[in-house]
């Protein structure tokens, strides 16, 4: 298995063998590793857990938008712009497309 891993895992996970990424190569490995990291959150069995899970999306969220060079002020930004236009989730909507 190939996946992106914390920079301290190497120091205890010694089982594995590890290489530093290539520029191009890393922005395929946080959109992975985000995807993984959700699907972590979708199946916590617990509260504790499932703050562990949405701690490490926030993570590596904050390292994506490092990567890619947008501040936090500019996703923030983008944020309130797409609430304003679309609103935000605080319905708990659920569309259903099946006729």
């Amino acid at each position: 298995m190939k996946k992106l891993v914390r920079d301290k895992i190497p120091e205890f996970a010694t089982y594995a063998s590890y290489r530093q990424l290539k520029p191009d190569e890393r922005e395929d490995a946080l959109k992975n590793k985000i995807v993984e990291e959700a699907n972590e959150v979708k199946a916590a069995p617990d509260d504790q857990n499932l703050l562990e899970e949405l701690a490490d999306v926030y993570t590596v969220l904050e390292v994506f938008l490092d990567f890619k060079n947008i501040s936090k002020e500019e996703l923030l930004k983008q944020v309130e712009a797409k609430k304003a236009e679309k609103g935000g989730f605080t319905k708990f909507l659920l569309m259903n497309t099946d006729k």
